[in-house]
């Protein structure tokens, strides 16, 4: 089997599989630490909405990671898990090799970030036709896209473009695949999930590296590690 080639901090993405095969989980985000001598590797204990979420001995699982713009995949059974300091770790042995991934599956977390956009039908719209910028609120994003609302109402099947801070302004454009009326659930008017279809590789990563790092603040904040 093919040896996988991890570097210390890549961003994993973990599946959980029953005995049958099936996923018994949603994506938990986790991060590679270290290869050991007999083929075994150790990972941070993965995250589910800001707390650890355990594994135990025997389970089975996908591992997604991405290199150079691709996204890979690789079945792995979880061993051991132990705690060095305050970090809790989970020791795994991959089951298979590295399987390039034709599609992306990102885990999701909820936030509340300021976001400028602007919406147009076109994807080849020129800057000056695009209108001007609005604002509203994102309230989940994944390395795939983001929900957000608004008090203008989107359109299905729009261009979106959008400016959001992540530690850092990226941006995008995405695509409207969802628009919903919200009319009572408070102040804003319209919820809209957008789709990511032209952002870098940078900052995408910048996207994933947010999501994981607020897991990990939440978690040093005092929530629940059991």
């Amino acid at each position: 089997m093919e040896t996988i080639k991890l570097s210390l901090g890549d961003k994993l993405e973990i599946e959980l599989y029953n005995s049958n095969g099936e996923r018994v989980s949603p994506l938990l985000v986790s991060q590679y630490e270290r290869s050991l001598p007999d083929g075994s590797m150790e990972i941070l204990a993965p995250i589910k909405g800001g707390r650890i979420f355990p594994v135990y001995r025997g389970v089975e699982m996908g591992v997604i990671f991405e290199k150079s713009g691709e996204l890979y995949t690789f079945k792995a059974e979880a061993i051991e898990r132990r705690i060095s300091g305050n970090i809790y770790l989970l020791r795994i042995v991959p089951k298979s090799g590295a399987e390039h991934m034709q599609r992306r599956f990102f885990f999701r977390i909820d936030c509340i970030l300021d976001l400028k956009y602007r919406m147009f039908e076109k994807k080849d719209t020129i800057d000056q036709d695009r209108g001007e910028f609005q604002k509203a609120i994102a309230k989940d994003i994944s390395g795939g896209g983001l929900c957000i609302l608004t008090d203008v109402q989107p359109k299905y099947g729009w261009h979106f473009e959008g400016i959001i801070d992540v530690g850092g302004n990226i941006r995008f454009i995405g695509k409207i695949v969802r628009a919903i009326n919200v009319h009572d659930k408070g102040k804003y008017h319209y919820e809209a999930g957008i789709e990511f279809i032209d952002i870098s590789d940078l900052e995408r990563e910048k996207v994933i590296s947010f999501i994981f790092d607020s897991q990990r603040k939440m978690l040093k904040k005092g929530w629940s590690t059991k």
